[in-house]
């Protein structure tokens, strides 16, 4: 089993002109932290929502089990209406629901997701209940049971959660499981460089991320270096696998790199684009096919979600 750690939100889409994201001082095709009241503002503005449990690792989790493998979900809820919302859509799916509840009255996390013409997804996310995630609400048994736990760097702010991802790294590694993260955004890089690196070095063993998040979490300039930068970083990560939009991706590997071409898709909404091409790549792991295989379905997944909008496609696989 691929058993996913991360942020539960419930993710609010809405189309809009590109005009809206200076008139709501939005930092367009970033993830923005926000806090309830601006969260509710922003909601309140987005006239006829879609809306869907996301979350990045949630996401992950969700199309693992779209594509036939077996994978859970740990994150946090509250006992309100987007809390259960949020567990009924997963109930909806074949994965496990690890999901748990917060004491504390705090909302379910909310992503205000704006989405402009050119297919670029702009998110606002309030994190609510899902950040408090802590050491003691990790399920021993389904770390037990996985063989790769798979971390969303989006839930690395507070301690609680930073203690959650050690504890479930340490249980995985116990079990001779793999721990993977992704790096999720460059505003997380930034905030949290340092950490990472340390976190890495020690207790994973792939990492997913994009062109920009690799060049800032190395602290260089350009791509090239940094994929030689971080071979001499991380010699003990087995794969690097790295997300090079309309240029498809590239996994390193201490022996070599495989680079894959992307699948042509006319783009309609950009958001879950990584989260479905980590899906692909950890389920064809999952059945123990080739790099190469497992980036052609990445890329697949990773195609198929932005040819929709939103992060639950309707169109066939």
């Amino acid at each position: 089993m691929i058993v996913c750690i991360g942020n539960a939100l419930v993710d609010a889409l809405q189309e809009v002109e590109e005009k809206i994201i200076d008139e709501l001082d939005l930092n367009k095709s970033r993830m923005t932290l926000v806090d309830e009241e601006r969260s509710n503002f922003l909601l309140s503005n987005m006239g006829n929502p879609t809306y869907a449990a996301g979350g990045s690792a949630a996401n992950t989790a969700f199309w693992i089990s779209q594509l036939g493998g077996k994978a859970g979900f740990i994150g946090k809820v509250s006992r309100d209406k987007l809390g259960e919302q949020f567990k009924s859509s997963l109930a909806s799916t074949n994965l496990i629901d690890y999901t748990v509840y917060g004491e504390k009255d705090i909302q379910t996390g909310l992503c205000a997701i704006f989405i402009t013409p050119d297919g670029e997804r702009t998110m606002n996310t309030f994190l609510g209940a899902g950040e408090f995630l802590s050491r003691n609400e990790i399920n021993r048994n389904s770390i037990l049971d996985a063989e790769i736990v798979y971390l969303e760097g989006y839930l690395w702010d507070r301690p609680e959660s930073k203690e959650a991802f050690e504890r479930a790294s340490e249980l995985n590694t116990e079990t001779n499981g793999k721990n993977a993260i992704t790096l999720s955004d460059v505003f997380c890089v930034e905030r949290h460089r340092e950490s990472f690196v340390e976190f890495i070095k020690h207790s994973i063993d792939y990492v997913f991320c994009n062109e920009d998040e690799l060049i800032s979490l190395m602290d260089v300039d350009n791509f090239d270096s940094a994929l030689i930068a971080f071979k001499e970083a991380f010699p003990q990560v087995e794969e690097l696998i790295c997300t090079l939009g309309p240029k498809g991706s590239i996994v390193l590997t201490k022996e070599n790199d495989y680079r894959s071409l992307p699948v042509e898709v006319q783009i309609k909404d950009k958001t879950g684009a990584g989260d479905f091409f980590a899906a692909g790549y950890l389920k064809a792991k999952q059945e123990g096919l080739s790099i190469e295989e497992s980036s052609i379905l990445g890329n697949k997944s990773g195609a198929h979600v932005i040819s929709e909008i939103g992060v639950r496609p309707k169109k066939e696989f």
